[in-house]
């Protein structure tokens, strides 16, 4: 069996890359407004409308979910760190 390495750089981006996530899932109101006033045709614009207020609860339960995962791995890589220096000062 070979051995997983998962270094802090790698759970400190995937932390950011969620904070982003779910940054962006909860300016996507205003973002899908801007797009509904920039198509310029208001068939489009209210089906861009249609489109934002269908997602509602399933962009709230994925940034719910993105900011929940993002301090989860936070918790982890701060165990970890916790636990090397621990170990460093044992050695």
């Amino acid at each position: 069996m070979s051995d997983i390495r998962i270094t802090y750089a790698t759970l400190d981006g995937a932390v950011s890359s969620l904070e982003v996530v779910a940054r962006q899932l909860e300016a996507s109101d205003a973002s899908s407004e801007a797009a509904a006033h920039a198509v310029g045709h208001a068939g489009l614009a209210r089906a861009v409308r249609e489109s934002a207020a269908s997602w509602d609860d399933n962009r709230a339960r994925f940034h719910v979910a993105a900011e929940g995962l993002a301090a989860a791995i936070a918790g982890i890589a701060e165990a970890y760190r916790d636990l090397d220096v621990r170990l460093a000062a044992d050695a």
